[in-house]
């Protein structure tokens, strides 16, 4: 009998490549405290007994604040689970939207380590922000949950937009509904 496993890091071993549970069409919720923390919904679900990895494919997550605010929320391809080391690895087709700090994120390859708060993207990967005064494409992607600061480490190209951009555009948009108007009348 063939299978097909999600899990691709690992040598060839019948214990690390068959998993030891599979779902479909799951929706995960994590609590901490008695309150909704995580959610995680997938086409399908593999559990790994020996490390107790976990990967999903074609995911949406997302997470909520102590307060019980949704703070980020996103989807990816493939999404690998390390609940012990707090650690999420996530592959193709990436779009993650932090409501919080008001930016979305697209790439193709994304790490989250939970415990130290950082998010990375590999050294030669693209990562495209978009923020309401930025709008960048770089490599070498990290991002401090801490700090509330992100950096690229290779090539950027991008706009960023300052005030008197906005103001110019606001002045440009409402010179262009007189003329409109005028033209109406």
């Amino acid at each position: 009998m063939l299978s097909c496993s999600l899990k691709y890091d690992e040598a060839a071993n019948t214990e690390n490549i068959s998993p030891e549970l599979q779902f479909t069409k799951v929706d995960y919720k994590r609590y901490k405290e008695k309150k909704l923390d995580t959610e995680i919904k997938a086409d399908q679900l593999e559990r790994y007994r020996n490390d107790g990895s976990a990967y999903a494919r074609n995911t949406e997550f997302y997470a909520w604040n102590k307060e019980q605010n949704l703070t980020t929320e996103g989807s990816c391809a493939l999404l690998g689970i390390d609940s012990e080391n707090d650690i999420y690895t996530l592959f193709n087709s990436i779009f993650l939207h932090n409501i919080e700090q008001n930016f979305q994120l697209k790439a193709s390859n994304l790490k989250w380590n939970g415990k130290t708060e950082q998010l990375t993207s590999g050294i030669n990967d693209t990562v495209y922000l978009i923020r309401d005064d930025i709008e960048i494409e770089g490599t070498g992607f990290s991002a401090s949950g801490i700090s509330r600061s992100f950096n690229f480490e290779n090539s950027i190209s991008g706009t960023i937009f300052t005030e008197e951009d906005k103001k110019n555009n606001e002045q440009e948009e409402e010179e262009s509904v007189n003329e409109e108007t005028e033209e109406a009348e």
